[in-house]
């Protein structure tokens, strides 16, 4: 969809102050240390490929993260520990935190990967020009040679390493839903702090009305078009279901949904409809400002 305000779905921009005194920096100074980043990642593996036997004990740990120095080895693991990593009977082991961690590391999120762009077998649903996908500087966008832009996300350099674009997209649909639901009951993906929700109009020729999220602790932004957070209702997976397509495995771009321009019902309290049609037959829905669904209808589209 077009990129009217810069961002949109997933896509952060400066959000207000946030309130940085109250960032947790200690686990990430603690990884910045080599040894104990090896301690996780050496947990991470074994977990990896024993999760019903994740323990390791001290010298198989120390082995495997590949410390000489069993003091310094000691020392650094005392540091992981208890937050990060506990003892327990059948040896360390990574806590919650501690698997975060280690996921944060492994996910490569430093790394300097660019891949594309790639025709994609698809078009644009505003110029009809061709689709292409591109991966850099870890977002991962659809766009068309007008500048076009389509549900886009960040995502982090393994989540690509090893795979098609292609992959990748459906990678993207999986999360960028996942966060819209999120954002949709007031929560922040990143942060999982309250989020003020507000709905925007744009100036732009489709898709301009917008739910905008703001969280309140990190000040991530979330900007996206009102059709996008209703791709998980029931009676649109059915809708799109009845007519061959398969909204789970569908990239956003191939859809018509979040795209679709509301029409606004009413002011006070805020009302729009969106309507969708396929072979002959017209889905339409009805929210409230937040995306709420009120209402949907099933209907031919010559029954006008």
């Amino acid at each position: 969809m077009r990129d009217g305000s810069g961002s949109e779905s997933g896509w952060q921009t400066a959000g207000e102050e946030s309130p940085a005194a109250e960032f947790a920096t200690e686990p990430f100074e603690l990884v910045t240390e080599e040894t104990r980043a090896a301690i996780l990642g050496a947990l991470a593996a074994h977990q990896a490929e024993n999760p019903r036997d994740r323990g390791l004990g001290f010298s198989e740990l120390r082995d495997r993260a590949a410390v000489d120095d069993s003091g310094n080895f000691n020392y650094h693991l005392g540091k992981l520990r208890p937050a990060h990593v506990r003892q327990t009977e059948d040896g360390y082991v990574l806590t919650f935190a501690g698997m975060s961690l280690a996921g944060i590391l492994r996910a490569g999120v430093d790394a300097e990967i660019t891949r594309g762009p790639v025709s994609l077998d698809g078009r644009c649903g505003l110029c009809d020009t061709e689709l292409t996908v591109e991966y850099e500087r870890r977002v991962l966008s659809v766009t068309c040679e007008n500048d076009h832009r389509y549900p886009r996300d960040e995502l982090p350099p393994n989540a690509v390493t090893g795979r098609t674009l292609r992959e990748a997209i459906s990678i993207q649909t999986c999360r960028t839903k996942h966060l819209l639901d999120l954002v949709r009951r007031g929560v922040c993906p990143a942060c999982f702090g309250d989020v003020e929700r507000e709905h925007q109009v744009l100036d732009a020729p489709q898709a301009s009305h917008v739910l905008v999220a703001t969280c309140t602790g990190c000040g991530r932004v979330t900007r996206s078009p009102v059709g996008v957070y209703l791709l998980d209702e029931p009676a649109v997976v059915a809708f799109y279901h009845d007519h061959g397509i398969d909204v789970t495995e569908t990239p956003l771009w191939a859809l018509d949904l979040p795209i679709a321009e509301p029409t606004v019902r009413s002011e006070d309290p805020l009302r729009l409809s969106l309507s969708v049609e396929r072979d002959g037959e017209r889905l339409t829905l009805v929210v409230d400002e937040y995306t709420n669904l009120l209402d949907s209808r099933r209907t031919p589209v010559d029954a006008d």
